[in-house]
């Protein structure tokens, strides 16, 4: 086989039905030898067609589940989120977003604007980096660290985009931390200036991170208050998007 039919071998074998799978049934389902798999795996990993569980078995990602159609859901997932996003922007007076994982970026795919006298430069379709974003963030917070340090070492150097943005590996890996014991994740100005975020992970039906929910409002409306209150509602929206894309409660 060549590294292209091989490759396809490994993306069957993690679509199939017994997944989730380690590196040693993949290998001997595919005839592969396990370094090769293990090469082609870290690859699929860092651009989200494969996800580690933490117990060394990989199963299929978000981006494979994006290219089958339907897996994730039988419905678009920005109109499953549009209506719940709505309300968190009701609610707040601040814009709404939810976007999920593309490979090492996320991609908006829903947005409610807030009722503000400025406009925000965020649209649907748009990519954003995941190091720096509080969607992006709340979604590596939630993915296995051997899967954070895949996408780390394919999107390194980290860019700064501000003066606040973590490019430290080390420092990334201690904010990510925060956001597990807070629950929800801030970008405070690292991605764009003047601009606070606040986000909570999105699941599939599988309990698989795929993306994040988030407010998002300039600095001067947003102070470190209003962030303890909208951490919550954020929460609950992510939440209640997870639910919709059909998580069960019992993962």
């Amino acid at each position: 086989m060549n590294s292209v039919e091989k490759t396809l071998a490994v993306l069957r074998a993690l679509s199939s039905p017994d997944q989730p799978r380690r590196l040693a049934d993949i290998a001997e389902r595919t005839g592969i030898n396990k370094a090769t798999a293990h090469r082609i795996l870290q690859i699929l990993t860092a651009e989200g067609y494969a996800v580690t569980r933490g117990d060394g078995a990989y199963a299929s990602g978000p981006a494979l589940l994006a290219l089958a159609g339907s897996a994730l859901a039988d419905r678009d997932l920005g109109a499953v989120a549009k209506p719940i996003l709505e309300n968190l922007q009701r609610q707040t007076g601040h814009n709404a977003h939810f976007a999920v994982r593309s490979g090492t970026v996320a991609v908006y795919l829903a947005k409610a604007a807030g009722r503000q006298p400025y406009e925000m430069s965020s649209r649907v379709g748009m990519q954003v980096a995941l190091h720096c974003t509080a969607i992006g963030k709340a979604l590596l917070a939630s993915l296995p660290e051997e899967e954070v340090r895949a996408i780390i070492a394919a999107t390194s150097p980290l860019i700064r985009h501000t003066p606040a943005t973590i490019v430290e590996p080390d420092r990334l890996f201690e904010e990510l931390a925060a956001v597990r014991q807070r629950g929800y994740a801030v970008d405070d100005e690292e991605n764009e200036r003047d601009v606070r975020c606040v986000g909570a992970v999105v699941c599939d039906r599988q309990g698989i991170p795929i993306g994040a929910a988030s407010v998002s409002a300039l600095t001067y409306t947003l102070d470190d208050d209003d962030v303890g209150v909208l951490g919550p509602l954020v929460v609950t929206a992510a939440d209640r998007i997870s639910s919709a894309l059909g998580r069960r409660n019992d993962i």
